[in-house]
């Protein structure tokens, strides 16, 4: 009995002209790529446990004390597939350097709140309603502004009334204004610095 035998197109079935069988050409990541997902899945699962005990803040710095993570992530080039998995693992493949977040990061604050004065040479026909803030990156200069609050409140409010209303009504003078007002802060104390200020209210009338 003959056995009946099928038309077979040689591309389809891996076999070369000569009858070789060949493989197909394709990138390792590609046909890697299953491996390479449940890995940074069973990682990112790991990370996941610590970071539940972890500050958000530092959420980065947990997962990388993780056993390979921070391997991955301080030596990309020394562990096989550490591109594509740091991209795989939150937190770790981040854009953000750690001097970028320290910067976004806002210091103590103080305010002065519900200051009304009356600006030079109005007659107290006119009044400026105005709340401000200051912020400091020292803990210790905040706890010294608020003991001399009344003192550096009074010299904001003389500083304010020496001012026009011309002077206060122009929008690119503002910068200036704040800037003036820092410093008055600044001269009464001792312990540091005001490093900004802001106008969280600014009513002319």
């Amino acid at each position: 009995m003959e056995q009946q035998q099928d038309d077979i197109d040689p591309s389809d079935a891996g076999v070369d002209g000569d009858g070789a069988v060949t493989e197909d050409e394709e990138p390792l990541i590609k046909r890697h790529f299953l491996l390479l997902l449940a890995l940074a899945l069973g990682v990112a699962g790991v990370a996941g446990v610590g970071v539940t005990y972890a500050r958000y803040d530092r959420v980065g710095e947990t997962i990388q004390a993780i056993p390979y993570v921070g391997q991955i992530a301080q030596n990309p080039g020394a562990v096989p597939y550490a591109d594509q998995i740091v991209g795989m693992i939150p937190y770790v493949g981040g854009d953000e350097t750690s001097e970028e977040a320290e910067s976004n990061k806002v210091g103590s604050l103080s305010k002065l709140e519900g200051l009304v004065v009356n600006p030079a040479g109005s007659r107290g026909n006119r009044y400026l309603a105005i709340s401000i803030v200051f912020e400091m990156e020292a803990p210790k200069v905040k706890k010294e502004m608020e003991a001399k609050k009344v003192i550096i409140k009074d010299a904001v409010l003389r500083l304010l009334s020496e001012r026009t209303v011309e002077e206060l009504s122009d929008p690119e003078r503002r910068d200036n204004l704040k800037k003036s007002l820092r410093e008055e802060a600044n001269g009464i104390l001792s312990k540091g610095e005001v490093d900004r200020l802001y106008f969280t209210e600014f009513v002319l009338q």
